[in-house]
């Protein structure tokens, strides 16, 4: 029986493993997913998981229960021996690795958060790229309201109450508004925080937000952000970070106690011990039927791999690429199994949704371009229809329901990374 090994529980494995299980019906074979954690996180409710809106639980899914006839296991992969057609991978406390054969095998191991080297970023700066992390930050978020609650010092307070975004992409721009307004919601609670001392800083090194929208969107959502009180960085960077300030390219010193950092992706560190070729930057070099360049039967997909679209540009790496990657390597597997010719991926995207926090965001769908709430009910009714499963749909509906309705809890829950930073 053939075995399609699927190396990453991501947007792009899970929706590969899970179309999968339909297309090698009656060709005899066997779908195993490995990943080293039971479940994926739905990146597009990330930010909302971290800041209150969303229960936390709700914004992961479980692989199990993602797949129906597909294998799992949990375990860390840590190498490949391409001569035996063997995945070398380490379950908890397993010494040596295990092997698993396989026929086909699919690399879709995601990316990391690019981390340039800035004195002080590894020691000081938080990432916003899984579960941990926005918990940690609505953690942090709070801690930095109780330090200031009880400062009497006020430059200080003031300090503690600055929160320095890099990074005005997605991720950067959702974390920033989203942020301002738990803060601001937040603060409420404490009597000796003001609410014109809490501050928010996007920092860009580009000219502009969201250089991946339209510049129209763009504008708008920049004019949206600066009239809430959110001070725009453009064409600046950080240049070190200390415990209680950052220091930004043209010399100015901004005194803040919190940085998140939201400044782009990296390859995954496996890639590097792979026999394969990439691309300047890293990533895995595809063919446009997916397979890793000179491979029969390697393929690539997700963030990890650079696939050329018709004009020989690389995809995007967002989640709405990583699922449709998913399927058509589903179909292509299923072809290459039975003997038919492989697809190329042509893939247009439907638009970009944005939210900007204050029930307001930015969106381009089909064409047609809208902003303000239209924008935002958007956005959360695309996400809501995308999430795996009626009942989590429902315990979403239910979230928002709420949020909408009450206040949200201003609570630590005590769930940070096994490794705190001294900020923390």
């Amino acid at each position: 029986m053939n075995r399609i090994v699927i190396l990453g529980g991501g947007f792009a494995g899970a929706y590969c493993a899970q179309a999968l299980e339909k297309r090698v019906r009656g060709l005899s074979a066997e779908v195993l997913l490995v990943d080293r954690n039971n479940y994926f996180v739905f990146y597009p409710l990330l930010v909302e998981a971290g800041t209150g809106s969303l229960e936390p639980r709700h914004a992961v899914v479980s692989l199990r229960a993602f797949l129906k006839t597909a294998s799992f296991v949990m375990a860390e992969v840590v190498g490949l021996d391409l001569s035996r057609r063997r995945v070398l991978c380490r379950g908890e406390r397993e010494d040596p690795p295990r092997e698993i054969p396989y026929e086909h095998l699919v690399l879709a191991l995601g990316s990391v958060t690019r981390l340039p080297d800035v004195p002080g970023l590894e020691r000081f700066g938080l990432e916003m790229k899984s579960l941990a992390d926005a918990v940690h930050l609505r953690d942090l978020a709070i801690r930095r309201l109780e330090q200031a609650d009880a400062c009497e010092e006020p430059a200080r307070r003031r300090a503690l109450l600055q929160f320095v975004v890099v990074g005005a992409n997605f991720t950067g721009v959702e974390v920033a508004g989203e942020l301002q307004v738990f803060l601001r919601q937040a603060c409420r609670h404490y009597r000796n925080v003001r609410r014109e001392e809490i501050g928010i800083t996007l920092v860009e090194l580009s000219g502009r937000i969201l250089s991946a929208l339209d510049a129209d969107l763009a504008a708008y959502a920049a004019q949206q952000m600066r009239r809430r009180g959110i001070i725009l960085k453009m064409q600046s960077s950080l240049t070190s970070i200390q415990e209680d300030r950052v220091t930004l390219a043209d010399g100015e010193t901004l005194p803040a106690y919190t940085v998140i950092w939201c400044a782009g992706i990296r390859p995954h560190p496996l890639l590097r011990q792979l026999p394969f070729p990439t691309t300047p930057q890293g990533y895995l070099a595809c063919e446009r039927d997916l397979r890793v360049r000179g491979q029969e039967s390697v393929w690539a997909i997700g963030d990890c791999a650079s696939i050329p679209d018709p004009q020989g540009m690389p995809y995007p790496a967002t989640a709405q690429h990583a699922v449709r990657e998913g399927a058509h390597l589903a179909e292509n597997l299923a072809r290459s199994l039975s003997g038919r010719p492989l697809l190329p991926f042509d893939y247009t995207a439907r638009g970009s949704l944005v939210p900007l926090g204050c029930r307001t965001g930015v969106a381009k769908v089909f064409g047609i371009k809208l902003s303000g709430f239209a924008a935002y009910f958007l956005w959360r009714s695309y996400y809501w229809l995308r999430m795996p499963g009626w009942s989590r749909k429902f315990r979403v509906a239910l979230d928002w329901t709420a949020d909408l309705l009450f206040t949200r809890d201003i609570v630590q829950l005590g769930v940070h990374r096994p490794v705190e930073r001294s900020n923390s």
